[in-house]
């Protein structure tokens, strides 16, 4: 479950983004916090009745409407009861992003064959793996066709503009430049590959079987040197957008990954599917390194015409020729991305509390701020020349700033009126609550989310801010 905090600024404070949330088709359990169910190797129980032997090998738990890549090895028998040499689990639940599930992926090496690396993805499709084992060579056995990634996908008629999640990232020593990989695809009709091998015997041949909408087979990669044999498609097939990104800086703080479609068709999509990995995805087997991880959570689609704005609640201190004429008083930040690394600010209805007495000066919005990303911290930088504010008041703004993954604000903002600055900083509510310890004697003040003072006897339900003393806190009137 997200933290209260946030469900209730979002619920207070929604942005277009969140009502198109609800208009348009978005991914399940895309924020991991849901139900979690157990992983059962397509492998294993793929034709499980018919063929009579292979039982449901369970290897983990997957987040429900996802598959992780989780294998369950070789099939052998020992006095007739089937098992799973070589069952390797590759991804699992740990602490999230403001919340306390996310999906760690690691490329972990075949307990029963360490020099095997099994690669740790996750995907809406049916993940599967295959090899044929052979006796020999210098481990004992050889491993030879090995193969495996993602057929199939979720039913989807949308068209979104791109994806993004909230990712860390880390490499072992064994292949530390081995890339992470984002793959997501829209498609309508299908392909059929015949004879892809998705049982693997300890003894013979794998079992083979017709697979529909193989990831290479839609996307149209060189399907040389994969496994299985002739690829058909309906007369309808069609890919209609493919978004392919890398991943290659390490970063142990909360980082966003933002990529974009790129549509070949005004086609309306049948399926979707969304494919992140540890490591090299298409690289195959030879490039796979043991201990690289991967740590997703937020999976969400981007629509063209969401503003992606986003509020923040917190602080404001002013200081005026060397008087400080609003100290920790509550109030709101508004980011608005508008791409290519650039978004609007705005500090909106600023409003001043005087010696009890308030001075609206009206909207601070400095447009065309360059924002750049680099370990989990986006840096904020852009200036304004000749605003005109309320009162007929003209001022320059200069804006420096950052923002971490987790929330935290710190701005800056500079402003000249005629040859008088104003000094103006902005720390966001989120990292400010909590973090004063004074005492809380002295008369309780009320302000609103736009730093607005209330009336502490005539609230009307909503989420308020209070000061006593030198210690603030955030209630809820219902």
């Amino acid at each position: 479950m997200k933290s209260l905090y946030t469900t209730l600024i979002g619920s207070m404070l929604i942005s277009p983004l969140c009502f198109n949330a609800f208009a348009q088709q978005q991914l399940p359990n895309a924020d991991f916090e849901g139900e979690w169910v157990d992983c059962m190797p397509w492998t294993f129980y793929q034709d499980a009745d018919s063929l009579g032997k292979v039982s449901k090998f369970i290897i983990g738990k997957n987040p429900a409407g996802w598959n992780v890549s989780n294998v369950g090895g070789m099939v052998s028998f020992f006095n007739g009861v089937p098992n799973g040499m070589g069952a390797t689990q590759v991804g699992d639940s740990v602490g999230g992003f403001n919340s306390n599930a996310a999906i760690q992926l690691v490329n972990t090496p075949n307990p029963f064959l360490p020099v095997q690396i099994v690669p740790g993805y996750i995907s809406l499709g049916t993940t599967w793996s295959t090899a044929n084992p052979t006796f020999g060579g210098p481990t004992g056995i050889t491993v030879t066709k090995s193969d495996g990634g993602s057929w199939g996908g979720m039913n989807f008629t949308e068209r979104p503009a791109g994806l993004e999640f909230m990712y860390k990232r880390s490499r072992g020593e064994d292949k530390p430049n081995e890339k992470s990989t984002v793959v997501a695809y829209l498609w309508k009709g299908h392909w059929t590959q015949k004879d892809v091998p998705a049982i693997v015997y300890m003894v013979g041949s794998p079992v083979s079987v017709d697979m529909v909408d193989r990831d290479r087979c839609v996307l149209g990669m060189e399907m040389t040197g994969c496994q299985g044999g002739e690829v058909s498609k309906t007369d309808d097939a069609e890919l209609i957008a493919v978004l392919k990104a890398e991943i290659t800086e390490n970063t142990d703080e909360w980082t966003k990954f933002s990529g974009k479609f790129e549509y070949y068709s005004d086609a309306t999509p049948e399926m979707i599917n969304v494919i992140i990995a540890a490591g090299d995805y298409f690289g195959g087997a030879d490039v796979v390194g043991k201990d690289n991880s991967l740590v997703v959570d937020d999976v969400k689609l981007i629509y063209a015409g969401d503003s992606q704005s986003q509020n923040y609640p917190g602080y404001l201190n002013v200081e005026m020729m060397g008087t400080q004429i609003a100290d920790n008083q509550p109030s709101t930040i508004v980011i608005t991305p508008t791409g290519d690394g650039k978004c609007t600010f705005l500090l909106p209805d600023l409003t001043l509390n005087l010696g009890g007495s308030e001075m609206a000066l009206g909207d601070i919005k400095v447009e065309d701020v360059t924002m750049t990303e680099a370990g989990g911290i986006t840096t904020y930088a852009g200036e304004v020349k000749g605003l005109t504010l309320a009162g007929g008041i003209i001022a320059d703004v200069n804006l420096n700033g950052t923002i971490t993954a987790a929330g935290e604000v710190n701005m800056k903002i500079d402003v000249m009126w005629n040859t008088v600055p104003i000094n103006v900083t902005f720390t966001s509510f989120t990292s400010a609550i909590g973090s004063i310890e004074a005492d809380g004697n002295g008369a309780a003040e009320y302000f609103n989310l736009q730093g607005i003072r209330v009336n502490g006897d005539s609230m009307t339900p909503g989420v308020y801010v209070k000061r006593q003393g030198g210690k603030v806190s955030k209630i809820i009137v219902r």
